[in-house]
């Protein structure tokens, strides 16, 4: 071995071995207050009459190729308890703006020049409850409610507080929770506003591991968060259509098109 190749292989066993002793030390570090922490956050949310954010999302899929894809999109929402939501997202398949009013829930898809409006006479709660009855999968949707603590320990078996750690320069505290069927890591902002800024899903049981992720920014709450409609204006060329025919305002692409090279 020549000397070059033994330094270079000296360092790469640093690195792994610092690799190895991050993933230790956690362990050893391990705190019992994750569900105190979440706890806290799922408290403060519901505490929040009336709050506004953006955010990024960024939906994994994997081709039959076994390539990983990342689908990227980024919006905003704004809620005023118990019956009022507004949410954007804009992604490079969908353009989508929701509005709920706490009667009719109207969805624009702004690309297809499209809309729907259900009737869903309720709080937001139960609007939320109606959706994921119906098989909506809304990944996050859960920090909307008003009891976020129950619904996201729902079947949690491991809860880990691993550490504090900095998203977007903000110190927060990282947790990790395990579920039969999938692990989700959230950071939550340390101190006396402990907002989400980071959320990971992943789906441990299909094949890579994919994963969803929510990063949020520009929390505000009260009187911090600017007027917003919670009505939609609808263009006089958008076409009223059944939901079930706005199937393609999903984040990803249709399945025939994700693997496909150019």
């Amino acid at each position: 071995m020549s000397s070059i190749s033994y330094v270079q292989t000296f360092k790469r066993l640093l690195i792994f071995g610092s690799v190895g002793v991050c993933c230790v030390f956690p362990t050893a570090a391990l705190a019992d207050d994750a569900k105190d922490i979440l706890k806290a956050m799922s408290d403060y949310l519901a505490a929040q009459k009336t709050m506004s954010f953006h955010y990024q999302s960024a939906l994994e899929a994997v081709t039959p190729d076994f390539e990983k894809l990342q689908f990227v999109s980024s919006g905003t929402a704004s809620l005023t308890r118990p019956d009022k939501l507004r949410i954007t997202r804009t992604g490079g398949f969908a353009d989508v703006d929701v509005s709920f009013d706490g009667s009719t829930l109207t969805v624009h898809g702004k690309n297809l020049d499209a809309y729907a409006k259900i009737d869903a006479k309720g709080s937001v709660d139960e609007l939320l409850e109606r959706l994921v009855g119906a098989g909506v999968e809304a990944p996050g949707a859960d920090l909307l409610s008003t009891n976020v603590y129950d619904l996201m320990m729902s079947d949690v078996t491991v809860a880990k507080h691993i550490s504090s750690a900095f998203v977007d320069g903000v110190e927060c505290e990282y947790l990790t929770f395990r579920t039969p069927e999938i692990d989700w890591q959230i950071w939550i902002q340390a101190g006396a506003q402990p907002i989400p800024r980071r959320y990971v899903i992943t789906s441990k049981h299909v094949g890579q591991a994919p994963q969803y992720t929510l990063e949020i920014s520009d929390f505000k709450s009260g009187a911090d968060v600017a007027k917003v409609s919670y009505n939609i204006d609808i263009p006089t060329s958008a076409k009223k259509v059944d939901l079930s025919e706005l199937q393609s305002l999903d984040e990803l692409p249709a399945p025939t098109d994700a693997g496909e090279g150019k």
